[in-house]
């Protein structure tokens, strides 16, 4: 046979992507995040995924002889944390547990409460509304970034931008008042505050917009309890914000505790899923508030809390915050049929990628 003579290829191209695919690793800084996620994804167990899912506390025992004792209790794999601490010392001490007791070493993401300042002490969001001064409350926010950061919580749930017209509830304070137009304003400023120009910056971090939604028409003022809300003025009046945090890049979402006009928020697939996701187009995790699925039960729209972590992860609540449900109760819905696994990898890939958008895989 001629030197010269054409050789038949043994690869297809499809063998040749394939190959190639398996040279990018989620360890790799120099691959896309949405590659990494999905190469992480493909080699987490369901358990793994799972504990993704799921947001605990820690620095809450403030006991002289009991400092860092809690980490012991803290699962390796758990997705993130509320971090009641201010000392980075007890918050690594937990990172160092996850990188290295864990088979994919996935960080953890420390949250707190950051909610007019962190160590520096700025007005109330109502206050900051009253000045009418947006480029304020974004000084503020970046520097309430600055020094959560340097402290190790990478995680803000702010701002709060439920319009508030009833002076008698009592979380009124949090909120930038009565006004759709003003809530928008300030919480564009708030996110690109807290977010700077990229969560990779080491003085940013990620914001929340909460409480979706509706939180702030409960009856009479009283925390926790029945909202009405007809179609018009859940657009017309109580969205807006969320539009404009979502326009400014927001990275997460807290679901409300109310019940809307009928639905809790935390089992309503209508308010998550066909507004939030589809016409909204938020893509990143949405939160449950503080116990909000096992709340499911007192609102009689569960009988238990498997049955309340079933209507929360098929509504669209990806972490569960406090409620000990989805890390009990999940993997038995999915072997079940209850529950998808594409419903657990979409909820695990949303988390992962805020992970990776803050730069927690190359500095944890």
């Amino acid at each position: 046979m001629s030197a010269h003579a054409a050789v038949e290829c043994p690869w297809t191209v499809t063998d040749l992507s394939k190959i190639k695919a398996l040279t990018l690793s989620y360890t790799d800084p120099n691959v896309p995040i949405d590659l990494r996620v999905q190469d992480l994804l493909s080699k987490m167990t369901i358990d793994e995924k799972i504990m993704q899912l799921n947001q605990y506390t820690l620095g809450r025992n403030d006991n002289r002889n009991n400092v860092g004792k809690e980490i012991d209790n803290i699962p390796a794999g758990i997705g993130s944390l509320i971090y009641f601490g201010t000392d980075p010392t007890l918050r690594n001490q937990m990172q160092r547990r996850a990188m290295n007791d864990t088979r994919l070493h996935i960080p953890i993401v420390f949250a707190f409460d950051v909610i007019h300042g962190f160590r520096t002490v700025f007005p109330i969001p109502l206050a900051q509304a009253c000045s009418f001064n947006p480029e304020l409350t974004k000084l503020s926010c970046n520097v309430a970034a600055q020094e959560s950061r340097s402290s190790g919580i990478e995680w803000t749930f702010s701002p709060m931008i439920d319009v508030s017209r009833d002076p008698r509830w009592g979380r009124i304070a949090e909120s930038y008042g009565e006004d759709p137009y003003v809530n928008a304003v300030f919480a564009k400023a708030a996110v690109r505050g807290y977010q700077g120009n990229s969560l990779t910056d080491s003085l940013s971090i990620a914001a929340c917009l909460k409480h979706y939604i509706g939180y702030g028409a409960s009856e009479a003022g009283r925390d926790y309890v029945y909202t009405e809300i007809s179609r018009q003025t859940l657009w017309d009046t109580y969205l807006p914000p969320y539009r404009a945090g979502i326009a400014a890049g927001a990275a997460s979402i807290m679901s409300s505790f109310n019940n809307f006009s009928g639905i809790p928020v935390t089992a309503n697939r209508y308010l998550l899923h066909d507004v939030l996701r589809y016409k909204l187009g938020f893509k990143g995790p949405i939160i449950s508030d503080w116990g909000a699925i096992t709340q499911l039960r007192d609102q009689r729209a569960a009988n238990d809390l498997t049955t309340a972590s079933m209507q929360a992860i098929n509504a669209g609540v990806d972490i569960d915050m406090m409620s000990h449900a989805y890390d009990t109760r999940l993997k038995e819905l999915v072997e079940n049929g209850k529950v998808t696994p594409a419903t657990i990898n979409d909820a695990t890939s949303r988390v992962l990628k805020m992970k990776f958008r803050l730069g927690l895989f190359k500095h944890p």
